[in-house]
């Protein structure tokens, strides 16, 4: 029966993550069905859609997980500094639109701010960077993180492409419903890679404390 226990737990566990990031895809599919029938200021997927500010919370999420991550065990601060800070200048990044109306550039600045913050973060914690960088290339996380960030920066704004969407619809301009659905498609597709970043940002969590959990059971059993 403890044999059985042994290999129960860690289905169950799998189970439960397969179930909550369900959810969670589920959750962005119900977001994207609310922006197809909600009209606001700046059109259908705009910027005050359902679907850019959930990018802005799941990007901003992961930012503060991977810094939480890095006060939880002090031997993997500094890579998780410099994740959280990565993450923090993605989540200034989405928000341009809304520093534009404080001044023109603002973004870049705030950005920059952020970027020389985490640097001076990395640099005091880099006994901590390299190696867990190195054993984060090894685990099932960094595929979902890969997988995330190539979504981001790579496939969905190629997907997103006007000519594209403009051969697809046969139109000469995007605008009214058309420029909809070029939206649609280019802003849920960055919804999902913003989705994967955090599950990643989550599964290397879950890591973390699995194997924190593991070296305090056995350090009780060896006392």
């Amino acid at each position: 029966m403890q044999a059985n226990r042994q290999y129960l737990i860690p289905i169950a566990q799998a189970i439960f993550r397969v179930i909550f990031y369900s959810a969670i895809l589920f959750g962005i599919g119900h977001l994207i069905y609310l922006d197809s029938v909600t009209l606001t200021d700046t059109g259908k997927f705009g910027e005050n859609s359902f679907t850019e500010w959930s990018q802005e919370i799941f990007i901003l999420l992961s930012s503060i997980l991977y810094f939480t991550l890095g006060r939880y065990d002090r031997s993997i601060t500094g890579f998780t500094g410099m994740l959280s800070g990565i993450a923090f200048m993605a989540f200034i990044r989405e928000f341009n639109n809304y520093f534009h109306t404080w001044f023109k550039g603002a973004w870049q600045l705030f950005v920059l701010l952020a970027l020389i913050l985490t640097v001076i973060y990395v640099y005091r914690n880099r006994q901590t960077l390299v190696r867990p960088f190195y054993d984060f290339l090894g685990l099932p996380a960094f595929g979902v993180t890969l997988s995330g960030f190539i979504t981001v920066i790579v496939f969905s704004r190629l997907f997103g492409r006007g000519t594209v969407w403009r051969n697809i619809l046969e139109v000469e301009e995007l605008f009214g419903p058309t420029r909809w659905v070029k939206n649609a498609a280019e802003e849920g597709t960055e919804l999902l890679g913003y989705a994967l970043l955090f599950i990643g940002a989550l599964e290397y969590g879950w890591y973390i404390y699995s194997k924190r959990e593991t070296a305090a059971i056995n350090s009780h059993a060896i006392d």
